[in-house]
């Protein structure tokens, strides 16, 4: 009898712990890092932040609206001709699919700012991705959105139609 009740008392204590830490990370995680107080408990909690994916900025909680960008490859057959590919279409079967296509965004988008670092890696799995195709080139893109105003929505149009988006080509990766 003393035991089980010792046992309920640590479970509580153990669960209360795990709430205070983690209430605690939330609370430093967006504070700016101007203050020494503030960088060393930043720094305490700084591991479990990353792996949690909670590390972020004060702007954290109102993120930036503004322009979107697209990350999108084109496969060039033998024949010559172009497909073109949207990956970061965002899936709607499973929670798992959902997980993942968000881990490949965060690697589009760091293609997209930085593509010598690993777009030649992107470039060769998508030649095995398309083999079928005869691929003999990828050619990795940034669609960048431009103005797009609301009158052009209710005309019809939508903010990543060819009128509204500029293209950049990051790398081209020959299979």
């Amino acid at each position: 009898m003393i035991a089980a009740r010792w046992r309920e008392r640590l479970t509580y204590l153990a669960m209360s712990l795990v709430v205070g830490w983690h209430s605690l990370a939330i609370m430093v995680a967006p504070m700016p890092n101007g203050s020494a107080a503030v960088q060393s408990v930043y720094s305490l909690v700084q591991p479990y932040l990353a792996l949690l994916r909670m590390d972020n900025h004060w702007n954290f909680f109102a993120p930036r609206i503004g322009r979107h960008r697209q990350f999108r490859y084109v496969v060039e057959d033998a024949a010559g001709r172009r497909h073109v590919f949207i990956p970061t279409e965002e899936p709607s079967e499973s929670i798992s699919e959902y997980y993942m296509w968000r881990e490949w965004k965060y690697l589009y988008d760091a293609i997209m700012d930085a593509p010598e670092g690993r777009g030649y890696l992107l470039g060769a799995l998508y030649c095995k991705k398309h083999a079928a195709l005869n691929p003999v080139s990828i050619s990795l893109l940034k669609v960048q959105e431009l103005d797009f105003w609301p009158e052009d929505y209710l005309q019809g149009r939508r903010p990543f139609d060819s009128k509204f988006i500029a293209v950049t080509t990051l790398s081209n990766i020959d299979c």
